[in-house]
């Protein structure tokens, strides 16, 4: 058995008290006088005899009572192994997971309130004289240090739910981070409070601490179900007024049952404009189609709504984008302007041409295209390699016709640094191109049937196009051989696309064939979308402005209804990006604005990480865990928080046993000194 405070049994020299007085406790005795001394003699011998014990039994009772309060006082307790309690400086880290999946109900409302009572069961039961950490999905900063009892309860109750999810490997490393900082730690404590849902819980990666005691305490859902909308998409990236255009929308049910006809709508700029029914099987999703006509405003701002109860969060789906202008295309020549690229682009008013000399580059104007095209450039220079590197990482979307006597090697350079496929030797054997990628998008919707025998073009001579092993490349058209003649390869943000052969009649009829248009036509149609439909509450992500640039007087603001942040801008070539440190908290679409202009709409979710409400039970923890030793399993609802803390922590609590022992005796010394004559 140890103490908690084995200094308050230096009390036990009250002892003393009892005994000193019983051994000088004297009393007056009054004389009665009595005609016959024979009876006077045994009554006398009665009385010493009784009052004898009776003081033996009233001292002993006393100095039980002296000694039991004394012990319970001190905080006796049974460790349950070598380790040994301390009554000051533990330190006591409570994570609070305010997740939106902490939404669904329990037996005591939500999960979160569920939680926070129970994190302030968890603290009862600790010293006062200790220090308390709250930590939350938001990792506010005034929660990254120790404090009070008192004020971690205040904080403990300003706790909401966030949109914010962080995975618990995650929180276990902070909280061991934060516990580190402290210094003159005899016990410490890190408690997990969470539904450990299991996209989140990532039980590989659960490596604890060996010196911190770690609590894992698993809230269940009352009814694990939920249907959500998981995201939406468009497959059309060109979107002009009067267009029809179909929005698909994934939903999935995360329950046992399946639904039959449950409805779904679309709203655009706040008017209904679709609705449809859908049916889905438990555990699984299904894609719904809206098809709506796109009316003339610029700025098209959307949501998909579903109807589902007790989660809430997930039944919105918010989305926004922006009717496609006239497309800028910078063309950049070695000598004179390509004629074919001039006579597709330069008389169509869905495009702004401007061709411009490469020895002339004015690279301040790269973050105002949409497409580069590099015409047949002899070589590809450090500076420009730098700045179309930029370009295509930014979003940009790149189109490279080589030329005829190109310096590979500087081509091959800038393309390496961008994980892009590599030109070979010249290839001078007649082929023909006779396969093409009709699932890519810049050929969707080209063809309404493709004929079996369908004239595609003559190639006299190409470039080989290696493929690199790190290269995310897809071919667009295929020649004979089974080398690329045409390539296009996702860069980050943007697109580099890649031609075998330069656009004249040396190499091949490519310029003069009928699939020229389709195809530079639709590259250019393409690299008009810039911007996502939607960005995710939560992540690190930032939004990128590479049209506008604030002046010295204006600031990127992003309005709501009830909210108005500027958020961190980054100005690196003529592009921004804004970063938003996690100050937009709630789903909807905001205006993006710089001085008084409108930029455009930006629609932001929530993370549908939450909306999967499978969780790990407390038996399934404890199998995951195994036989870790200093990681526990904390049951809520079951028994308290303080007896599961003895078990697990701190040992067999004893004082209250020794309180109830102290009790009893005093209340024997009044029956003694009551009823015992």
């Amino acid at each position: 058995m140890s103490f908690l405070y084995p200094w308050f049994l230096l009390a036990l020299s009250a002892v003393s008290i009892p005994i000193i007085i019983h051994l000088f406790h004297f009393r007056r005795f009054r004389k009665v006088y009595f005609s016959n001394l024979r009876f006077l003699e045994q009554i006398t011998d009665e009385t010493q005899k009784q009052a004898r014990l009776k003081h033996l039994l009233v001292l002993l009772s006393r100095i039980l009572a002296i000694i039991f309060l004394v012990m319970a006082f001190a905080r006796p307790y049974i460790p349950v192994d070598d380790t040994l309690m301390s009554s000051e400086g533990n330190r006591v880290s409570i994570f609070i997971d305010n997740s939106l999946s902490m939404e669904a109900g329990s037996p005591y409302g939500t999960l979160l309130g569920y939680a926070r009572e129970s994190a302030r069961e968890i603290i009862e039961t600790f010293e006062t004289t200790d220090r308390f950490q709250l930590l939350t999905n938001d990792l506010e900063g005034r929660h990254q240090r120790f404090v009070n009892r008192e004020e971690f309860l205040s904080m403990l109750a300003e706790v909401d739910f966030s949109p914010v999810v962080r995975t618990i490997p995650q929180m276990m490393e902070r909280q061991l981070g934060l516990i580190d900082q402290e210094s003159g730690n005899v016990n410490t404590y890190a408690f997990i409070l969470s539904d450990f849902q299991k996209n989140i819980t990532e039980p590989e990666l659960l490596e604890p601490d060996t010196v911190v005691n770690h609590f894992f305490v698993p809230f269940q859902a009352q009814r694990p179900a939920n249907i959500f909308i998981d995201s939406v998409w468009i497959d059309n990236p060109v979107r002009m007024r009067g267009q029809t255009i179909t929005l698909t929308v994934r939903i999935y049910n995360d329950s046992e049952e399946s639904l039959q006809n449950q409805p779904v709508r679309l709203y655009v700029n706040n008017t209904q404009r679709s609705v449809a029914s859908f049916d889905v099987r438990a555990r699984s999703a299904v894609e719904v189609l809206l098809t709506w006509t796109i009316g003339d405003n610029t700025h098209q701002q959307g949501r998909v709504e579903i109807t589902d109860h007790p989660v809430t969060f997930d039944d919105t789906f918010y989305f926004s984008f922006e009717l496609s202008n006239r497309i800028p295309v910078l063309a950049i020549n070695q000598e004179s302007p390509n004629p074919f690229i001039n006579a597709l682009m330069g008389s169509d008013t869905t495009f702004v041409l401007q061709n411009i000399n490469i020895a002339a580059i004015d690279f301040s104007v790269f973050s105002e295209q949409n497409l580069i095209i590099l015409n047949e450039p002899q070589r590809i220079g450090d500076g420009l390699a730098m700045e179309l590197r930029r370009f295509v990482e930014s979003g940009g979307n790149l189109l490279i016709f080589p030329a005829e006597k190109a310096d590979i090697n500087s081509y091959n350079r800038f393309l390496s640094s961008i994980n892009v496929n590599l030109y070979q030797s010249l290839d001078t054997v007649n082929t023909r191109v006779t396969a093409f990628n009709e699932l890519h998008p810049v050929y969707t919707g080209v063809f309404e049937r493709i004929p079996e025998n369908i004239d595609l073009p003559r190639v006299e001579q190409y470039f080989i196009i290696a493929r690199q092993t790190a290269s995310r490349d897809t071919y667009l058209m295929q020649l004979q051989n089974g080398n690329y003649f045409f390539t296009s390869t996702p860069v980050a943000s943007g697109h580099v696309y890649l031609s075998s052969v330069p656009a004249s009649d040396n190499f091949s009829n490519f310029q003069r064939h009928a699939m020229f248009v389709p195809t530079l036509y639709n590259i250019a149609l393409h690299s008009g979308a810039f911007h996502p439909l939607f960005y995710t509450l939560g992540k690190d992500q930032s939004v990128n402005v590479r049209s506008a640039t604030a002046g010295n007087n204006e600031l990127f603001r992003i309005q709501g209804a009830n909210i108005d942040v500027i958020p961190e801008a980054r100005s690196v070539d003529n592009a921004t990006s804004l970063i938003l440190h996690d100050q937009i908290t709630e789903a909807g679409t905001y205006q993006l604005m710089l001085g008084e202009q409108l930029q455009r709409f930006i629609s932001f979710n929530y993370d549908r990480r939450e909306s999967l409400l499978e969780s790990y039970s407390p038996t399934e923890l404890a199998s995951l865990i195994g036989d870790t030793d200093n990681i526990a399993i904390f049951e809520p609802g079951t028994i308290s928080f303080e007896k599961q803390l003895e078990r697990f922590a701190g040992g067999r609590q004893l004082w209250r046993l020794f309180l109830i022992l102290g009790l009893v005796f005093l209340f024997s010394e009044v029956l003694l000194l009551r009823f015992l004559k």
